[in-house]
């Protein structure tokens, strides 16, 4: 299992992220850290479910971009769909 420290090594944990950049986000509960399982967004201070805009129930360590495996290459998901296509 995945440390509390290792997991942070992965995340930004100071500062947020730009405005309408959606991110994944490295949440803590009793039990340990996880990831929420869908793209989140802050937005007026608040983290939002990036779909559903409801507002996230936890306690968030830290947040990174969310990032798509394509073959061997790592490409940002906030890249526009046409510049994924061309290097498909």
């Amino acid at each position: 299992m995945v440390t509390r420290i290792a997991r942070l090594k992965d995340f930004i944990t100071d500062g947020y992220p730009d405005a309408g950049l959606q991110v994944q986000i490295l949440a803590e509960d009793h039990i340990g850290t996880y990831i929420v399982p869908f793209l989140c967004e802050r937005i007026n201070g608040e983290w939002r479910n990036g779909i559903t805009g409801e507002t996230v129930q936890a306690c968030i360590l830290g947040w990174r971009e969310v990032q798509t495996r394509s073959r061997d290459r790592t490409i940002p998901a906030q890249q526009s769909t046409k510049t994924r296509d061309r290097l498909d």
